[in-house]
């Protein structure tokens, strides 16, 4: 397995790797054990070897230097292993937190792009330009059932107006009348009486009886 798969796996295989980082952490603590018992056993060879040379075994002496070296070289591989480990397992770490920074700005890219595209220049103009002409249609609705009626019924009262503006001058002696103001008041339709349909239709019915009558008589 290469770097680049180790440091970016698929995301199925990321059970996989916990369990890897577990197990190599797990491993470190093995070489830690090993170390200490390492470094433990060097520390006696040495002290042997000084107790031999006091008592005059010098050959013996050797031997226990030759053992604290092979102790102390284990010592140093076991450390060496150790270090590759724990190197290999921040760069796990890092290539993890890489990858998340990838997938996050990935994700900010995708938002952006789809944000980009609802409220791109072309389409915000369009938008604009729609609603301009829905808000001109809209005005142009309303000037028409506000519109003068004079212009849309085709009804010309100039001169009316004209003569009704003459009669009131005539009668206040060549002056617009002053109006009071509780005069101003418009007249509204439903103030005027309204004789009863039925009532006049049995008057003018009667009406008609009485003169069949007085032709009936002469």
């Amino acid at each position: 397995m290469g770097l680049k798969k180790k440091l970016f796996p698929k995301k199925g295989s990321s059970d996989e790797q916990d369990k890897m980082v577990t197990r190599a952490k797990s491993h470190i603590q093995k070489l830690n054990l090993i170390n200490k018992n390492y470094t433990k056993k060097a520390e006696i060879s040495r002290r042997n070897a000084k107790i031999a040379l006091k008592r005059g075994e010098k050959e013996r002496a050797k031997n226990y230097l030759i053992q604290y070296k092979q102790y102390s070289m284990k010592v140093d591989r076991a450390a060496n292993m150790r270090i590759k480990i724990e190197r290999q397992l921040d760069a796990i770490q890092e290539g993890k937190l890489i990858l998340d920074t990838g997938e996050t700005m990935e994700g900010i890219r995708d938002e952006l792009k789809d944000i980009a595209m609802k409220a791109s220049p072309v389409r915000i103009a369009e938008i604009s330009e729609e609603a301009d002409a829905y808000v001109s249609e809209i005005e142009e609705s309303a000037e028409i059932l506000g519109g003068d009626l004079e212009i849309d019924l085709g009804i010309d009262v100039s001169e009316e107006l004209n003569q009704l503006e003459t009669e009131m001058l005539l009668d206040q002696g060549g002056a617009m009348p002053t109006i009071p103001e509780e005069d101003l008041e418009y007249i509204s339709e439903e103030e005027l009486p309204v004789e009863d349909t039925a009532t006049l239709s049995k008057s003018k019915v009667q009406e008609e009886i009485e003169k069949l009558k007085k032709e009936l008589n002469t």
